[in-house]
């Protein structure tokens, strides 16, 4: 089930460095792609964030933002396997 989660992560972002390293292996299904770039000027500066299957997931804790950004993979996974359709989406 790799790579059906992708949280994609700034280098500029406050969660760089670390604090989705273990994410991987807490949401297996998930890859955790680092970019240069998110296109999100200024967010980085004040929260941390990431793009979890596309969808915006941030706060100004880094350590909560990890918990939401887990937990937002976790939900898509559970839709991805639940054969529901789009409008049950997370």
């Amino acid at each position: 089930m790799e790579g059906l989660v992708v949280i994609e992560v700034c280098a500029n972002n406050r969660l760089h460095g670390g604090w989705l390293g273990e994410t991987e292996r807490r949401v297996p299904g998930a890859t955790v792609l680092e970019t240069d770039c998110t296109n999100t000027c200024g967010l980085c500066q004040v929260h941390a964030f990431a793009y979890v299957n596309g969808k915006l997931v941030h706060d100004p804790d880094p350590a909560r933002c990890v918990e939401k950004i887990e937990d937002e993979a976790r939900a898509v996974l559970r839709w991805l396997t639940s054969g529901e359709d789009e409008k049950g989406a997370p």
